[in-house]
């Protein structure tokens, strides 16, 4: 069994998304929000759309459905059941979500079955789908960074997320973020760790990739290497942030139930100012 992926990035911003295809045709669109680009590369291909996923609400990941639906319209939409609504509420033509999942369930595509994981703190619903060591992660996380949570997101929840669900998947996981911004977040990390090695070795394959056009990818073992936001345990985080932001860092410990949330929150309230 194969999979067959494409990745694209968007014209209408600095979106990527992403076509998938088995082995025989059948095709899915993660976040489509490019609709003229996207029904021109499924056409190009020649493939068989079967479904759209969205991994959340926002506009600038589900913006292209009604495009890509007009052209496809047996395709069907699916999405998490928490964020449907908020999907839904953004279209007048009456299709919505067609399928709303949770953790645990399984999004065939012909002979390909993701995994939903439920990824929330981004959105409330935000999911991430994985088949075998690809995770296509929407706004979850990002190469050296996390997702933002001002826009109807929760730091809580985001940090939890990050601990039970992504800590907990294989090392070799290599996922796929719906942005890239792995310059900016390698450059936010040397500001708190200035001689961390792994970092700075990202921060010089993150600058070729944004020269190439191409998205700047990664493994889930090798960003608890270097990206704080999966380091909240390493000890030398915390005494970066106690010798660099101590206010900010006992204002979080005010309302975290952890040290590791503490760092966690630390790290996401700094970055929303970088």
């Amino acid at each position: 069994m194969e999979m067959n992926l494409e990745i694209i990035r968007s014209t209408v911003g600095d979106n990527y998304f992403f076509l998938i295809a088995d082995d025989r045709g059948k095709a899915t669109l993660i976040d489509p929000v490019d609709g003229a680009l996207a029904v021109e590369r499924v056409r190009q291909a020649g493939l068989e759309l079967v479904s759209i996923i969205n991994t959340h609400f926002h506009p600038d990941h589900v913006a292209g459905n009604p495009e890509v639906l007009q052209a496809f319209p047996e395709a069907v939409v699916i999405a998490g059941a928490v964020d449907s609504d908020a999907i839904e509420a953004q279209f007048s033509d009456g299709r919505g979500v067609d399928q709303r999942v949770v953790g645990g369930d399984s999004i065939e595509v012909g002979s390909i079955s993701f995994d939903v994981l439920e990824t929330p703190g981004h959105t409330p619903g935000h999911i991430s789908v994985r088949w075998g060591k690809h995770l296509f992660s929407g706004d979850t996380i990002f190469v050296g960074g996390a997702g933002n949570c001002r826009y109807g997101g929760d730091p809580k929840a985001l940090f939890e997320t990050f601990r039970d669900v992504l800590h907990n998947l294989p090392g070799e996981t290599i996922f796929y973020p719906g942005h890239d911004y792995s310059v900016r977040n390698a450059e936010f990390l040397l500001s708190i760790e200035p001689e961390h090695k792994e970092t700075q070795a990202v921060l010089e394959e993150a600058k070729a990739a944004l020269q190439e056009g191409r998205l700047m990818t990664t493994t889930l073992g090798r960003e608890k290497l270097y990206n704080g936001f999966m380091r909240f345990g390493d000890s030398s985080v915390s005494e970066a942030l106690q010798s660099g932001y101590r206010e900010l860092l006992e204002q979080a410990r005010s309302v975290s139930e952890s040290e590791e949330e503490a760092v966690f929150r630390s790290l996401r309230s700094l970055r929303n100012e970088w």
